[in-house]
């Protein structure tokens, strides 16, 4: 008998506020659904989990994790359970788990997604820093001596983080994502028209015609409604709205970026300026943000390949090689 039946393969977390993704040793990145849990008002019973079809009703739909870090433990781990058990197809699998881990100065975040790892019967566990995933992920040379940047955009939070030598020098999260801009525009068309949308409808625009650049004169048509009358109507969202709702959050990501490098030594600081960031996450995908990201801080800055994969190949290579991988890159617990 095989022993990966009764063990089960090696797997790698990726547990973001907006999506989860696991990577399974040798088949790659087999889930990637949103990290949502949806329980039932009436009996507080979980009544689907992730792309999971909701049942009609009195629902409450909630997003269990924030930065990488399960706020609700037991909606997570529910959740988790779930997504494994669809990666897996074996409800006994007690695989060895590489996750994904954000700063943590204190060691808490570590202890707590240890525990739930082990939780969810993992027989070992490896973490690796977020942002050494986001770097590997990438492409980029992180045993090298120079210095490389990520800056990973997601849904609630921005990590910024410089490996070199196969280790993480430094790394900072800031409680700005693609969400700030999404809540905006919801901010802006109740503000100046009295009018209700949806952050799902705010999000599909900004997808649809968003820019972080000079932007083009386009709009799109969303639907509203009026808070008072019950009235269904449609707003415009134009790409300039968008683009001035960029103004804040892409400001304050390039001024802890500017504030990270100042504080690295020259020659980090030198292997930056040359070799310039590169961006990694859902977040990232809004036109224009590269080009003006690179005006705001003055050095190259290029888009991942694979931009929201990216942390989840990272740890996916970790997965494929734990025995070869230096053991600076991997906390074992």
């Amino acid at each position: 008998m095989n022993p990966l039946r009764i063990l089960g393969r090696d797997v790698a977390i990726d547990l973001g506020a907006a999506s989860t993704q696991i990577y399974v040793k040798g088949k790659g990145i087999v889930l990637n659904e949103p990290s949502v849990v949806t329980r039932s008002l009436a009996t507080g019973k979980v009544v689907a989990v992730g792309a999971d079809p909701a049942p009609k009703g009195d629902i409450l739909t909630v997003r269990p994790v924030s930065g990488g870090v399960p706020y609700d433990g037991d909606l997570t781990r529910h959740m988790l359970r779930h997504f494994l058990k669809k990666a897996h197809g074996h409800p006994f699998a007690r695989p060895r788990m590489v996750i994904a881990l954000p700063s943590d100065p204190t060691g808490i975040i570590g202890v707590t997604l240890r525990n739930m790892a082990y939780d969810l019967e993992a027989r070992r566990v490896y973490l690796v820093h977020h942002g050494v995933a986001a770097a590997m992920g990438a492409g980029l040379p992180v045993k090298d001596a120079s210095g490389n940047m990520v800056i990973d955009i997601g849904c609630d939070t921005t990590r910024i983080a410089v490996v070199s030598f196969g280790a993480l020098v430094t790394a900072r999260t800031i409680p700005v994502g693609g969400s700030d801009v999404t809540r905006a525009l919801v901010a802006h068309i109740r503000r100046d028209h009295g009018l209700v949308i949806t952050e799902a409808a705010a999000e599909e625009a900004k997808r649809g015609i968003g820019t972080a650049w000079k932007p083009l004169r386009r709009q799109a048509e969303v639907p509203a409604v009026d808070p008072y009358t019950g009235e269904r109507r449609t707003v415009a969202i134009s790409a300039e709205l968008v683009y001035r709702a960029t103004k804040t959050p892409v400001e304050r990501i390039a001024r802890a970026a500017l504030d990270m490098v100042e504080g690295l030594s020259s020659d980090l600081a030198l292997d930056i300026g040359d070799r310039g960031v590169v961006l990694t996450g859902g977040g990232s995908l809004l036109r224009g943000l590269t080009r003006r990201l690179r005006q705001e801080l003055g050095i190259p800055v290029q888009r991942a390949e694979r931009p929201v994969e990216t942390v989840a190949l990272g740890l996916g290579r970790c997965v494929d090689n734990l025995r070869r991988i230096p053991g600076e890159l991997v906390t074992r617990l």
